[in-house]
């Protein structure tokens, strides 16, 4: 009798734990985009990212806003396949391989690289003798030029087609199951299953069949997996272009469940921006009034005075069209009065802290200046 009471225990712990999971599988959440289960309709699935082609011909900057209405970002390409199946769907979307709208633009500073999501730009595929910055004015990347259907940088306010990706949150989490698995290959099960199942042998050792053991094993490690898997799981949820830390490491500062980090070296905004990526996040966002006061404590902690720093906001691919570097929305802003205004036509990337109102101010994007980095 003990030793059916024991694996009724068992059994039903197992039973009850899988009906929770998926909840956490399905509702995981970045930073500010909501993950889907898989893609949506009109989206395909590649290499864990959804796809979508956008036959509308818009400028890069209002390609880049419509993809990010869509939960997105214009697409940024790391591979040789990626960008194959890019000019699949739109030969898919439109009948031919028409020049389109990818992620990646120099504005900022010329021949620094950078893709709209924040992804680290470290794959090419450009036509010979580009990218030239023709007539100093082409800083966008259109795909599908020329007859070997590579990139070119053109001007920003061409129109053309667009492709737009987001992340495909149902193979992150399986990436996470994965993990899982990995863990439990090298280190063993918890050892509360071994002690529990033990316990159990010795109770029902003449009264049970191999079967039933093997049975009552499997629903303990399942259940116990399932209990060890889940603050994992709360503590790791990743956004659809960083992967979040459970804690900051040393010279990080956490606040909102991002990882803030000044970095006191004056550098122009595109540089500081790829530093920021070395350092695995990007220029800061901001997104209420309680980050952008975090930052400014932060900022009077390191260097004792309220320094205009950059952070990561830029109109620089078309005017007042402002974007976050690491491809979140631009859903707040602290202006000072009269910006951002433009002086002198050449003022396209966001500094904070400036005048006595200590707010932000548009300004000349080669100019040097101490930046804050953040990731999740």
């Amino acid at each position: 009798m003990l030793s059916l009471f024991v694996l009724g225990i068992a059994l039903t712990a197992a039973a009850a734990l899988p009906a929770a999971a998926p909840k956490d599988d399905q509702t995981a959440k970045s930073h500010l985009v909501k993950r889907s289960a898989s893609c949506s309709a009109g989206w395909s699935e590649f290499n864990g990212r959804c796809f979508h082609y956008i036959p509308r011909p818009m400028t890069w900057a209002r390609a880049e806003k419509n993809c990010e209405s869509l939960g997105g970002n214009l697409a940024s390409v790391h591979n040789i396949m990626e960008y194959h199946e890019i000019q699949r769907l739109i030969m898919s979307g439109s009948h031919e391989y028409k020049e389109t709208w990818i992620g990646g633009s120099d504005a900022q500073e010329n021949n620094v690289w950078l893709w709209s999501d924040g992804q680290p730009f470290y794959y090419s595929n450009w036509c010979s003798g580009e990218p030239n910055n023709g007539r100093w004015s082409q800083h966008c990347i259109q795909v599908n030029y020329g007859d070997m259907k590579c990139w070119d940088d053109m001007q920003c306010n061409s129109r053309r087609p667009s492709v737009c990706v987001k992340r495909n949150g149902q193979l992150a989490g399986r990436r996470g199951d994965t993990k899982q698995l990995r863990r439990w290959k090298s280190t063993g099960p918890p050892a509360h299953c071994f002690i529990i199942f033990i316990v159990f042998i010795i109770s029902s050792m003449r009264a049970l069949t191999a079967s039933a053991l093997l049975c009552a094993l499997t629903a303990l490690t399942r259940a116990a997996a399932l209990l060890e898997a889940k603050p994992e799981g709360d503590q790791t949820a990743k956004s659809h272009l960083v992967k979040r830390a459970a804690s900051c490491f040393s010279g990080w500062t956490k606040f909102n469940d991002r990882c803030f980090r000044y970095i006191p070296k004056a550098m122009t905004w595109a540089k500081a921006e790829k530093n920021c990526q070395s350092l695995g996040g990007n220029l800061a966002s901001v997104h209420n009034v309680m980050e952008y006061q975090e930052l400014q404590r932060l900022i009077m902690s390191a260097s004792y005075e309220y320094k205009e720093t950059w952070i990561g906001g830029s109109d620089a691919q078309e005017e007042n069209m402002w974007f976050w570097s690491d491809g979140t929305s631009f859903n707040y802003q602290e202006w000072c009065a009269g910006e951002p205004n433009n002086h002198s036509g050449n003022q396209h990337c966001l500094r904070m802290n400036h005048g006595g109102q200590k707010c932000w101010d548009d300004y000349q994007c080669f100019i040097k200046k101490p930046s804050v980095c953040a990731k999740m």
